[in-house]
């Protein structure tokens, strides 16, 4: 399911996780998790396209002042069997804890 930033900026204290998913060539998605809802919500502008972003900072740059309490990042690849890894064996995605877009000074 999709938002759009614009309801998202709506939803001050609301916002109990924000992800940021990384895929190759610098491309980030960003989804977030409301306290009511249960499910992650991919986030567009107002004309329903997914919104993507070139750096975690300017994907997080949109989301300052809402009080998030949780981000992360999200990578996960698709190049195992490059490394050695049986094609198909899936890896669990790589998920770092990032600084809510309100703490970081960037």
């Amino acid at each position: 399911m999709k938002i759009a930033v614009s309801d998202v900026k709506k939803q001050f204290g609301q916002i109990e996780r924000l992800v940021l998913r990384a895929f190759e060539s610098s491309m980030y998605l960003v989804q977030v998790k409301l306290k009511q809802g249960s499910e992650l919500l991919n986030v567009c502008d107002d004309e329903g396209t997914i919104m993507r972003f070139n750096s975690q900072l300017d994907a997080k740059l949109p989301f300052k002042g809402l009080g998030i309490e949780s981000t992360v990042l999200i990578h996960e690849s698709p190049y195992n069997e490059m490394i050695g890894m049986p094609a198909t064996e899936k890896p669990a995605p790589l998920e770092v804890k990032l600084a809510n877009p309100d703490d970081d000074l960037s």
